[in-house]
């Protein structure tokens, strides 16, 4: 058998000559004379290495391998005019394309977005996530939802959720020789952190006049579930939301060693959030705008609202 997978005009002549039945009736459908049809189906044979019709006086039948192939290329050519009418479906509507942290996806976003896309039908709503803010003109954005303080060079912009911290760390870490009682330990802890957040590290041992070498002591996961795993094997000191820090720390499992106060306490501008940012113009668009007031209008219970 050649190992190069048939012309799709070929599989498509078979798939019409065994539901015809015969060559005569296939060429008429197809615009061709009988003999090129026929000619179509020897290649094809001679390409696949066996028969795919059994040649008898009276007529063609398809043979034991025509029949497992035509299932095939049945199923093939269903799928192909599938995707064929879904690309067309998706030309006739408009796209909302947004990027999203990937924790406000899982827990805030893509659990009510199948009603947003019920009320919409005529948008598609097309959703990625990002960590690290993405290139909004690249991807052709129109939303982007992510983490950090809002410095992104966008006009408009509005904090969606707010994330405050608590300093923690493993009960195992206060047990070893390294002491934790005041902020100038921090000094001598290694420091959990994800890529977006080191900085939060430097502005809050810059508040506490902790003199200390961040790039050194930090430790990036590459996630939120990495840090808090690291912090519960007690590889370090993290600052992890407020809500799950103090479940974590009630069920025994961390520990607040500087005291139970959020960072934002110390200082309001260590306060990260999540946040709605749009592409330049798109204030107005009227898909965009509906789906910022479908947002807004559940995100406004959520107990880290802003208000």
């Amino acid at each position: 058998m050649n190992s190069r997978i048939p012309s799709l005009k070929n599989l498509q002549t078979f798939a019409i000559v065994a539901r015809e039945g015969g060559f005569k009736k296939a060429a008429e459908q197809l615009h061709l004379t009988p003999q090129a049809v026929s000619l179509q189906i020897k290649n094809l044979e001679q390409q696949l290495g066996f028969e795919l019709f059994e040649r008898l006086p009276a007529g063609i039948v398809l043979s034991a391998a025509g029949e497992q192939l035509l299932a095939w290329v049945e199923r093939g050519v269903a799928l192909i005019e599938r995707g064929v009418h879904e690309v067309a479906q998706r030309q006739q509507r408009k796209q909302l394309r947004l990027s999203v942290s990937p924790w406000f996806a899982v827990h805030c976003l893509l659990p009510r977005l199948p009603e947003f896309e019920s009320a919409h039908p005529e948008l598609d709503v097309v959703v990625s996530t990002s960590v690290s803010f993405p290139d909004v003109r690249q991807q052709r954005l129109d939303v982007a939802i992510q983490w950090g303080f809002g410095q992104w060079p966008f006009s408009s912009k509005r904090l969606l959720l707010t994330d405050d911290k608590l300093l923690v760390c493993a009960p195992s870490l206060l047990a070893e020789q390294v002491r934790l009682t005041q902020p100038a330990d921090l000094a001598r802890h290694r420091l959990l952190c994800t890529e977006l957040s080191v900085d939060l590290w430097r502005q809050l041992l810059n508040t506490l006049g902790v003199d200390a070498l961040v790039e050194r002591q930090v430790l990036p996961l590459d996630s939120h579930a990495g840090l808090v795993e690291a912090a519960l094997k007690g590889l370090g000191v993290a600052l992890i939301s407020v809500d799950e820090a103090r479940q974590l720390c009630a069920q025994g499992r961390l520990v607040a060693p500087l005291g139970e106060q959020p960072i934002s306490r110390l200082n309001p501008a260590l306060m990260p959030g999540y946040w709605q940012v749009l592409r330049e113009g798109a204030e107005a668009d009227e898909a965009v705008q509906q789906f910022c007031r479908w947002m807004a209008g559940w995100l406004c219970s959520h107990p880290r609202c802003p208000g």
